[in-house]
């Protein structure tokens, strides 16, 4: 099963760790086993990695609620572009 992640800066850490259980919720359809991570250096660099057993049903996902996750991003801090990585 491919694992990603994902790295985005955000406005405030605190925030946006309160907002994993809105992003399971969204995600738990096509991604699962969400871990979040923050920077060591006490910057405001994130990362979170899920495993996605069906990738082109989690793009296809993605592009259907992506005003909606815009919208829930830009509520918890996240500052575009958030960038994802796919395990090879």
């Amino acid at each position: 099963m491919p694992k990603i992640v994902v790295t985005a800066t955000v406005k405030d850490v605190e925030a946006w760790l309160k907002f994993k259980p809105e992003l399971i919720a969204q995600l738990s359809a096509v991604a699962s086993d969400g871990t979040s991570y923050v920077a060591m250096d006490g910057s405001n660099r994130v990362a979170s990695t899920w495993d996605v057993p069906d990738m082109e049903a989690f793009q296809a996902a993605q592009t259907a609620a992506s005003a909606e996750m815009a919208e829930a991003m830009e509520r918890y801090g996240m500052i575009p572009p958030a960038t994802v990585y796919i395990e090879k």
